[in-house]
């Protein structure tokens, strides 16, 4: 059975727990508590395929962190919210959308340092 296909909106999903916030007493880094990560799909889509209304996804589509994690160290790498991307890095073998893999449910995805779980919400268009 195939998995569901990603459109624009789905989103990219995680705990990020490679931050450092400052420590309270010293100031100095410390690690943060894990943040919830979830960043909408909304670059890098497909200008001509539309499913339900939404451009569908493809392979290198992304979206930013919303809301960004704020309360970050100055030395935290993804201090800024720029840095707090989620990208789909892979998607479908056999289904090509403007000659790049679809983007499915089943897709691996980075979040903000680390992996991230995609989120389809159209159910009833299934690739593979």
């Amino acid at each position: 059975m195939g998995s569901p296909v990603l459109v624009m909106g789905d989103r990219l999903t995680g705990l990020c727990t490679i931050h450092t916030i400052p420590n309270p007493t010293s100031g100095l880094p410390q690690p943060a508590p894990p943040l919830p990560f979830s960043a909408p799909l909304t670059v890098g889509l497909s200008t001509t395929v539309l499913i339900h209304g939404k451009s569908a996804a493809v392979q290198g589509a992304f979206g930013m962190n919303s809301p960004p994690h704020i309360g970050l160290h100055a030395s935290d790498p993804f201090m800024t919210p720029v840095m707090q991307k989620g990208t789909v890095m892979s998607g479908s073998p056999s289904v090509l959308v403007e000659g790049k893999p679809a983007a499915t449910g089943q897709s691996t995805c980075t979040g903000c340092g680390g992996s991230a779980q995609a989120m389809p919400t159209t159910m009833d268009v299934l690739i593979g």
